[in-house]
């Protein structure tokens, strides 16, 4: 037992443990998309604006020919006659005559109005000749790395961006792409999601795409550029500008991950100290505990723990359920000792009672007799008794005793004691109930009584005297007809007040007649629902009992009448019966 909670126990860190790994790594990816994507952010943004000046710079370069707005419109309106079929231009020529007619130094000093007056084939040589030396500006704009770095793009559009068309690039690897449509769309495909940099599609975009095949790009209207098109200039530049900025940030989010991860060391380590180990403390005390059932050790035990956590607070309370165990357990020891005790008095109670019941009945050829007792759980003071006086006299006497216990048991030795030696001097059952009674009285400081149904049969006669002390009604046959309940006057139990008097009743039995006396555990039996047998049924169950049933077959009949009223209800009084029969 104590190996398999000791596993169970080892099983709680590493339960945790990898709950907080499982934690950790998804927030050190959460930490390390967070500071990858802003430092992407930052660096795409530091790079579009290094471009955007990168750009302006350039149409500063292109602006600084007076004649830019012309040239550009002369290139666009005689696009197809400048430019070959192998994408090729004429060779640049010397216009040193130009210039000079021009009265100028330089073409880039030649003003539109001046390049208007030249004759058509000096239009055309000037407008040669720039476009050369503004290419040369052009292919200086590669970036620091080469011409793989940067494209730039210088267009033209009367319209929309469906009509744009090249004027001037970086790229072409020689080629002359005057006119042509070239990779406008795919660059303003990376102008607008470079300006859309925000929207997740793009970060989606940025990250699943490799490295060497991203562009990142933006536009500038192209100012110098004051003819009747619209002009821009549009650059594109590799990712590789941007993540080489990151490398840096890269660095911090290893360090970071790093640091993270020894924190989760640290974490785990600490856990270790504040749960498994104090519950392997609690689980090894405990089990000592379960073993000595010393409390006072694992109090003090327990104590060592010292944890201020839900462990410590659990190990206090283990602590005082312990010794609240403890106590209880001593006043459960004091319980039983007084239970058994309680037990032995009623075992004594019991032994009273049933030793002093007669066990064999007076058999003589004019009468039978039969009485029992059964005893309840609780034991009462019901009795019987039945005994010759002399030959011609039978005493029968029926009595329950209030209260239970030994002190009921008492009571009712004293009372069949009292009632059968007084019987035995002589008198009528109402004589021998006062004097009885007077007896009682005296002493009786716990207030107890006897009810007492006494009579004294002369057998030669059958002539029958009884009296009445508050006890149930009798059961009476006269030799020709059938059981009733002889409801007359009773006088007060024996042992409440002195000098009562009692009532002599007779009875003259012939033949045949029967006589039935019982306690009241008969009528005041339990069914499950409450209800009592009742005086009513008694009486019904006697009227059926035929001429021909002896005294113990009468009894067995009432007492299965009483059973099977009350079912599984425990019988909770005595039951007593006796019954006499004339021969």
């Amino acid at each position: 037992m104590t190996e398999l909670t000791t596993k169970k126990n080892q099983k709680i860190l590493v339960q945790i443990g990898l709950v907080i790994i499982v934690l950790f790594t998804i927030v050190i990816i959460a930490v390390g998309n967070m500071v990858t994507m802003s430092s992407f952010s930052t660096s795409l943004s530091n790079n579009i604006a290094m471009f955007t000046y990168y750009l302006s710079a350039l149409s500063d370069d292109l602006g600084s020919y007076k004649s830019i707005s012309w040239l550009m419109d002369y290139w666009r309106d005689n696009a197809d006659t400048l430019v070959t079929e192998d994408n090729r231009m004429d060779e640049k020529g010397n216009i040193d005559d130009i210039l000079t007619a021009l009265s100028v130094k330089q073409a880039a000093d030649v003003t539109p109005e001046k390049a208007s007056s030249l004759s058509p084939e000096d239009q055309r040589r000037f407008a040669v000749w720039c476009y050369y030396d503004l290419q040369d500006i052009f292919d200086t704009y590669q970036g620091e790395n080469g011409e793989d770095e940067c494209m730039i793009l210088l267009t033209m559009s009367d319209n929309d961006d469906e009509d744009r068309f090249i004027v001037m690039t970086n790229i072409g690897d020689g080629e002359i792409l005057l006119g042509k449509k070239g990779d406008i769309n795919e660059i303003l495909k990376v102008v607008k999601n470079t300006s859309n940099a925000v929207e997740p599609e793009v970060w989606k975009w940025a990250f699943s795409t490799p490295t060497e095949m991203m562009l990142f790009g933006t536009g500038l209207p192209f100012e110098p550029y004051l003819g009747t098109s619209s002009a821009e200039i549009f650059g594109a530049f590799s990712a590789e500008a941007v993540y080489t900025d990151m490398i840096f940030t890269d660095h911090i989010k290893h360090d970071v991950i790093v640091m993270m991860v020894i924190v989760l060391v640290i974490i785990l380590l600490y856990l270790f100290f504040i749960v498994p180990r104090p519950l392997s403390m609690v689980q090894k005390y405990v089990s000592e505990y379960a073993e000595t059932k010393d409390a006072a050790v694992l109090t003090a035990e327990l104590s060592t723990i010292g944890s201020n956590n839900e462990i410590g607070a659990f190990a206090d309370q283990f602590s005082a359920l312990a010794l609240e165990m403890e106590r209880y357990t001593k006043e459960m020891e004091v319980l039983a000792g007084e239970r058994e005790r309680v037990a032995t008095e009623l075992n004594v109670a019991k032994s009273i009672q049933m030793q002093m019941l007669p066990r064999e009945f007076p058999e003589r050829e004019e009468f039978r007799l039969f009485a029992s007792m059964d005893p309840a759980k609780e034991v009462g003071g019901d009795f019987y008794d039945c005994y010759l006086i002399d030959d011609d006299h039978l005493a029968l006497t029926v009595a329950d005793v209030s209260g239970k216990g030994v002190p009921a048991a008492l009571f009712m030795a004293v009372s069949k004691t009292m009632l059968k030696n007084r019987t035995t001097v002589g008198g009528t059952p109402a004589e021998i109930l006062k004097d009885v009674n007077n007896w009682l009285c005296e002493g009786n400081d716990s207030c107890m009584f006897v009810t007492v149904w006494h009579g004294i049969l002369t057998i030669s006669t059958g002539a029958l005297i009884s009296a009445n002390a508050g006890h149930e009604y009798p059961g009476f046959r006269p030799g020709n007809g059938s059981f009733s309940l002889v409801r007359t006057e009773h006088g007060s139990p024996l042992g409440l007040m002195e000098d009562m008097e009692y009532q002599n009743e007779e009875y003259a039995l012939s033949p045949g007649s029967a006589f039935f006396v019982y306690t009241d555990g008969v009528p005041e039996a339990n069914a499950s629902d409450g209800a009592m047998f009742g005086e009513d049924s008694l009486e019904s169950v006697l009227s059926e009992v035929t001429p021909e049933d002896a005294p113990d077959e009468i009894m067995k009949k009432v007492r299965h009448a009483v059973d099977e009223f009350a079912g599984d209800t425990p019988q909770y009084d005595d039951l007593t019966m006796l019954c006499l029969v004339m021969n």
